[in-house]
C-alpha cells in the first residue's frame, strides 16, 4: 500500500509561488508578446509600484481624518498635472482602479435614467461591460450603426437613427480598433447636448503621443481608459475632461460608491510613465505605427489574410483571419508553442473570431520593422507548417531574448 504524502504546508506553497513567479518571467522574457492589451512598465515605474506606498492610504474626505499619509498627496497631484499636460485636459482624475472601473464611473455619472444610450456592439469591436452598465440605468440602449468593410461607425445611417432617437450618451468603447473614430461627424449629427465619451483604453498612448486622433479636441466631452495597453503604465484607469461639470459629476460617482482606497502606488507608477511619455511618448507612438503596418505588410506578403478594415492601421493593432489554416483557437495554440503570444477575438471585418494583435510590447523592448518582419515570418512558418515546431519557437525565442531591456523611459534612479 502507497503512504499518502504529506500535506503540502505554507513554506511548500511559498516556494511553489515564488518558483512559478521566477518560472513565468523566465519564460515571458523568451516570448514575443503580442497580446495588444499588454505591456512593459519601466524599471521605474516597477520601483514605484514596490515601494512603502503599496501599504498606504490616502483620503482626503471630511468624515474621516487620516495624517499618514502627507507626502502622499504630491503623488497624485503631480499624477494629475502630468496627465493634464499630456492630454490637454482641463481636469483629470487618477483615481480608478481599471478601465472598467472607469467604464462604470463615467456611464453611472452620465447617463439620465432612462436616457438614450449608444454604444457599439461587440461584434463591430465595442467592449462587453459598456451594455450590462447602461443596462442598470436605462431601457433605451442603441447599437451604433458600423460599416464593417470599413471597420468604423456608419454616420449617415447613425443620422437616421438619432433623428429617431437622439442621443444622451454616445460611447465609444472599441477594444476592436485600427481606424479612428468619426468624432466630429458624430458631434454635428449629435449636437451640444450629447454627452460623448471616448474610451481609449487602447489608444491612450497612441493619442498621448500625438498619433492618433485627439478626441478632445474633435467633439470628445470625456476621455477615460485603461493605461497599461498603448499607454504603458500600470493596470489602472484615468478620466479626463474640459468641462467643469462633467468633472463634477464623475467625482461625486466615483466616491462613495465605486472607489475608496484608489491604490497610491499604482497613481505613483502611472505618474512616473506620464512623465515618461512626456519624453518620449512621440517617439514611441511613431515607431508603434511603423510596427503595427510592418508587421501587417509581411503577414500579408506571405499570404495570410490581414484585416484592418479602410487601409493601414492606423492603431497597434493588426487583426488576422486564420481560417485557411485552422481554427483560431488552433492557431493561437500553435503560436503558444511557437513563443509567439497572441489571443483570439471577434474580428469586425469578419463577424467572426481570429487572430488580434498588437505591438506595444514589443516596441517597448527596441524591436522595429526588420524585427516585426522576422516575426511574421516565423508567424508563417508555425501556422503554416513550414518548419517543425521547436525551430520556429527556437528562433522566436532567440530574438525575444536579446530584446529584454525597456526602452522610451528614463535610466533607473
Amino acid at each position: 500500500m502507497t503512504a499518502n504524502p504529506a500535506p503540502s504546508t505554507a513554506a511548500d506553497r511559498l516556494a511553489r509561488i515564488s518558483t512559478a513567479i521566477s518560472d513565468h518571467e523566465s519564460y515571458r522574457d523568451s516570448c514575443i508578446g503580442l497580446v495588444p492589451t499588454e505591456n512593459r512598465m519601466s524599471p521605474r515605474a516597477r520601483a514605484a509600484m514596490n515601494s512603502d506606498l503599496a501599504h498606504r492610504y490616502l483620503f482626503q474626505n471630511p468624515q474621516w481624518r487620516y495624517v499618514g499619509g502627507k507626502h502622499l498627496a504630491v503623488v497624485e497631484e503631480t499624477a494629475k498635472e502630468l496627465a493634464r499636460e499630456l492630454f490637454d485636459a482641463k481636469h483629470v482624475n487618477v483615481r480608478p482602479l481599471s478601465g472598467e472601473n472607469c467604464t462604470n464611473i463615467v456611464i453611472h455619472a452620465v447617463v439620465p435614467k432612462g436616457g438614450n444610450f449608444y454604444h457599439l456592439a461587440m461584434e463591430d469591436g465595442g467592449h462587453f461591460a459598456a451594455a450590462s452598465v447602461a443596462d442598470r440605468l436605462t431601457d433605451n440602449r442603441f447599437l451604433l450603426p458600423f460599416d464593417r468593410e470599413r471597420a468604423t461607425i456608419d454616420v449617415a445611417a447613425c443620422a437616421e437613427m438619432f433623428a429617431s432617437h437622439p442621443p444622451d450618451v454616445i460611447y465609444l468603447d472599441a477594444s476592436m480598433t485600427t481606424q479612428p473614430h468619426p468624432l466630429q461627424e458624430l458631434r454635428a449629427l449629435a449636437g451640444d447636448d450629447t454627452v460623448i465619451v471616448y474610451d481609449a483604453s487602447q489608444t491612450l498612448g497612441l493619442i498621448a503621443g500625438g498619433r492618433f486622433q485627439d478626441p478632445l479636441r474633435e467633439g470628445a466631452d470625456i476621455l477615460s481608459g485603461s493605461t497599461h495597453k498603448s499607454l504603458p503604465g500600470p493596470q489602472k484607469g484615468m478620466i479626463l475632461t474640459n468641462r467643469d461639470d462633467l468633472i463634477e459629476a464623475v467625482e461625486r460617482t466615483i466616491f462613495p460608491g465605486h472607489v475608496s482606497n484608489f491604490q497610491v502606488h499604482h497613481v505613483a507608477a502611472l505618474a512616473v510613465t506620464l512623465a515618461e511619455t512626456l519624453e518620449f511618448g512621440r517617439e514611441y507612438a511613431d515607431q508603434i505605427i511603423r510596427n503595427a503596418r510592418a508587421l501587417a505588410a509581411e503577414l500579408r506578403n506571405l499570404g495570410l489574410a490581414v484585416q484592418t478594415g479602410g487601409g493601414e492601421t492606423e492603431t497597434h493593432q493588426v487583426w488576422l483571419d486564420v481560417t485557411a489554416l485552422a481554427t483560431p483557437d488552433e492557431a493561437v495554440e500553435r503560436l503558444h508553442d511557437a513563443n509567439i503570444i497572441a489571443n483570439v477575438n471577434l474580428i469586425p471585418t469578419m463577424q467572426s473570431k481570429g487572430l488580434r494583435l498588437g505591438v506595444p510590447e514589443v516596441t517597448r523592448l527596441g524591436m522595429t520593422e526588420d524585427d516585426m518582419r522576422a516575426i511574421a515570418r516565423f508567424m508563417h512558418d508555425a501556422l503554416a507548417h513550414v518548419r517543425p515546431i521547436e525551430h520556429v519557437r527556437a528562433d522566436a525565442a532567440r530574438l525575444a531574448s536579446a530584446h529584454t531591456e525597456v526602452r522610451y523611459c528614463f535610466p533607473e534612479a
